[in-house]
């Protein structure tokens, strides 16, 4: 099944109108909220991943986003959009050490990078940035929104944003943009708005990189508790939504 294919196969599902003309392509964006068909319970989800290879590695990764949700938000009038996750806290301790490990789980990741590759200055240039994170701050309800502003005083120094732009730069040079399931790209990215959430649930497409497939793990859970990140040239904040 080719890319078109499996796009016309997905949106059956829907019962959307997939008569188009010969040469009207589906697109990626075509796809976006498709993961929200099957909330809260999953129920059908296995049928997505049938027909194409692997299948069974991508159906046991979207699976955790559907235990993540909570069936009693779903019981009235208003549903909700996205896979809202934030039903649990956590102690500080837990996320300190969610914080911890996924630096160091990253760091492994970009020392995968061999010296010969297109990717190698920007890896190291990932790692040394993760090296100078000495500290993972746990922050009070509501602080996060606050310093992503810059409303808090005192952090003194400057944000960081190379550890996502070396991620994003990695992982996308590690996929096959043609193989069928790119055209779910968009619906990965729909389930939160968060490419680190889409980028550890489509892991398996990242070739050469599965030794490293629970790199992101901890993130994940930081995201289920309800926690966003943010990282300066020496720490990593991590706070509620």
């Amino acid at each position: 099944m080719d890319q078109q294919e499996y796009g016309r196969y997905l949106l059956s599902m829907g019962g959307e109108d997939i008569e188009r003309e010969d040469d009207e392509q589906v697109e990626a964006d075509h796809h976006y909220g498709f993961f929200q068909w099957f909330m809260p319970s999953g129920a059908g989800i296995e049928r997505v991943f049938e027909p194409i290879p692997e299948g069974q590695c991508f159906l046991d990764r979207i699976r955790l986003i559907y235990e993540m949700l909570n069936p009693e938000e779903f019981a009235g009038e208003y549903v909700p959009d996205y896979f809202n996750s934030g039903n649990e806290d956590a102690s500080e301790e837990t996320l300190r050490g969610l914080g911890e490990e996924l630096i160091q789980r990253l760091k492994s990741l970009f020392s995968m990078v061999p010296e010969d590759d297109e990717l190698a200055d920007v890896a190291k240039k990932a790692y040394g940035a993760l090296a100078c994170v000495k500290e993972v701050v746990a922050l009070p309800p509501g602080e996060i929104s606050k310093l992503e502003q810059g409303l808090i005083q005192g952090t003194d120094e400057e944000d960081s944003e190379v550890v996502y732009e070396a991620l994003g730069d990695l992982l996308r040079s590690r996929k096959d943009y043609n193989e069928a399931i790119e055209i779910l790209s968009e619906a990965y990215y729909s389930i939160a708005c968060d490419y680190w959430v889409a980028y550890y649930l489509q892991w398996p497409r990242y070739q050469g990189l599965q030794e490293a497939e629970n790199c992101l793990y901890p993130y994940f859970e930081l995201y289920c508790y309800g926690y966003n990140l943010h990282w300066t040239q020496t720490k990593l904040y991590i706070g509620k939504r």
